[in-house]
């Protein structure tokens, strides 16, 4: 059996059960855990996503109108547009786990603004950007939202 008579083939059974053919080459990751839970991002690829990006959808905990704030003003800073559904990116902005058992006075994480790709019909994709603001636990939310932003804008100049 020749090769075109493979292919053939394979087309034909790809299309008797309507399948779409999957690319061999998935996407590279842009954000990856490591064993310590830390995020390590490849900033030249989210650089590439967040340049081609025009609409930013913007979540945070239900009531949270401070951070819903910052983040919109933030994406109209960057020259995007902010509007609730589906759009090119999601900006999410998250306290820390207030859950967690801390030992001593060391700073630890406040909160996390992570970014997401567009995902299949609308939603989330991949977690292409996380900026984790650092500290002390008892600075108020206000801060802590402000902190995270000037962070993230400071990566990026």
């Amino acid at each position: 059996m020749s090769i075109y008579t493979k292919t053939l083939a394979a087309a034909l059974c790809l299309a008797a059960f309507e399948i779409e053919a999957v690319p061999a080459q998935s996407p590279a990751l842009v954000c990856s855990k490591d064993k310590y839970n830390s995020y390590s991002c490849d900033k030249p690829q989210f650089l590439k996503i967040f340049k081609d990006a025009r609409i930013v959808s913007v979540e945070t905990h239900p009531y949270n109108q401070i951070a819903a704030k910052a983040l919109e003003d933030l994406a109209r800073e960057l020259g995007k547009s902010a509007q609730s559904g589906s759009a090119d990116l999601t900006f999410v902005l998250e306290p820390a786990n207030p859950d967690a058992i801390y030992f001593g006075p060391n700073d630890r994480e406040l909160a996390s603004l992570r970014v997401f790709s567009s995902g299949p019909k609308g939603g989330r994709g991949q977690l292409i950007w996380v900026e984790t603001l650092i500290g002390q636990p008892n600075l108020p939310w206000l801060m802590v939202v402000h902190g995270v932003i000037q962070q993230f804008k400071a990566e990026f100049k």
